[in-house]
Order: structure tokens, then sequence, then C-alpha cells
């Protein structure tokens, strides 16, 4: 089955950015990404360009290299916050041992706390950002 966006194009500054005429402009690439959403894995999607301003850009391969560098992009991010998830987690495990250490209630107390924040920071990572990333990821 295949899934059709529809893409009325009234200027080139529509599918171009701004400064670049090699990438896809912003608002397009997240209205692009927002009608995937619904596509099953199996579907394909097809975008239908009514091209209104008659421009001569290639805008197929300018959309394709766009959504690989988006995908590319989401893929770092998605590295990036895994290896910020271990940080927190060492480094919040690290207090929560130390706290065992301390004989002192008052710096126990302080290490104990300052054990659990990086760790519920991981734990926040995990929920917000990872999924919001995977869930753009995987529309590519």
């Amino acid at each position: 089955m295949v899934r059709e966006v529809k893409i009325d194009l009234l200027d080139e500054s529509d599918i171009t950015e701004k400064y670049n005429d090699d990438k896809i402009n912003k608002d397009l690439l997240e209205y692009l990404i927002k009608e995937a959403r619904f596509v099953k894995k199996r579907e394909k999607i097809k975008i239908i360009v009514n091209n209104k301003c008659h421009t001569k850009l290639n805008y197929k391969d300018i959309f394709l290299n766009s959504f690989q560098d988006e995908y590319l992009h989401n893929l770092k991010e998605h590295l990036k916050t895994n290896f910020l998830q271990v940080i927190f987690l060492i480094v919040g495990v690290f207090f929560i041992f130390l706290s065992f250490k301390v004989d002192n209630q008052i710096w126990k107390e302080i290490f104990l706390i300052g054990g659990w924040v990086p760790i519920w920071e991981m734990i926040d990572l995990e929920i917000f950002s990872d999924i919001r990333g995977i869930k753009r990821k995987k529309h590519f």
C-alpha cells in the first residue's frame, strides 16, 4: 500500500532553505515528517509535488539528500543521548555508593540526593528525548 503526501509549491522558497539551496525548507521537512507519522512499516510514501511555481530545481535530489541528512542527525542525537545517559548513571551510582561510605549523616544525605539527581536525569532523557528521536528516525 502506498500513502500519498501532496505538496503545493507556490514559490521556490517553499522548497529550499533561505540561505542554502541544497537543503529542504525546515517547515516542509516538518510537514513531511508529520504526515509520515501515520504510515505503517510496510507502507511506502509517495510524495506528489504540485509545482505551481514552475521551478527548474531538482527537488527530488534535494528531498532525498535532506532526508538522509535528517536521519544522520537524528542518529547522532540518539548516540549523544545514550552517552549522556551512561555518564549520568555512572555519576549517580558513584555518589550513592559514596553516601554509604561516609559516616557523617548530613554528607550521607547530600551524597544520596546528589546520586539520585543524575539518575533521574538519565530517566528523563530516556522517556522524553529518546522516544522523540526514535519516532523521528522511524519515519525515514
